[in-house]
């Protein structure tokens, strides 16, 4: 896959999901890790922890694939990818204003928004398909849960604690 053509891939997921970096994944999986196999799994899950960890837009995590696969030039060409039809997006936001309370406009959106829900859940199962092999992964997995759902705690003391936990255990067992 050259950069170009990597860099039109993400542009074109970018668009098809409105910007939102988490409905990407099981797209890049389809095509980058299964498809072409130019990314392994876990090199596709490092780069976008990478960019839960870190400030800025969700979907930055792009960048780091592209890095990975062509170094700067590929870091730069796929932000380039991420940023650039947020721009072309900006006038067609005049014409959504006046269709915005459109029943068809509303249902697409909400089909959208489902759809959305959808593909993350699909890139959650395919992912853990792939990583939840070992037990210690099977007690990192709830305790991750219960610190981020319902405990509300940091993602980052979240991920020391589980990264500890995780360490605790692979030395015990």
């Amino acid at each position: 896959m050259s950069l170009w053509k990597l860099a039109l891939l993400i542009a074109l997921f970018n668009v098809m999901t409105f910007g939102n970096g988490p409905v990407m994944i099981p797209l890049l999986q389809t095509h980058l890790v299964e498809g072409s196999r130019v990314l392994t799994e876990d090199q596709l899950l490092y780069a976008f922890t990478i960019a839960r960890v870190t400030p800025g837009q969700a979907n930055f995590y792009v960048a780091s694939v592209g890095y990975m696969l062509y170094g700067m030039p590929g870091a730069i060409a796929t932000t380039l990818a991420i940023i650039l039809p947020g721009y072309i997006m900006i006038p067609l936001l005049h014409g959504y204003e006046y269709l915005h309370g459109s029943r068809w406009i509303r249902g697409f959106t909400q089909g959208l928004t489902v759809t959305s829900v959808g593909l993350i859940l699909a890139a959650v199962v395919e992912i853990a398909r792939a990583t939840l092999t070992q037990p210690i992964a099977w007690i990192v997995l709830p305790a991750t849960l219960i610190l981020t759902q319902l405990l509300k705690w940091n993602i980052f003391v979240t991920l020391a604690v589980v990264g500890c936990l995780g360490l605790l255990f692979r030395w015990l067992l």
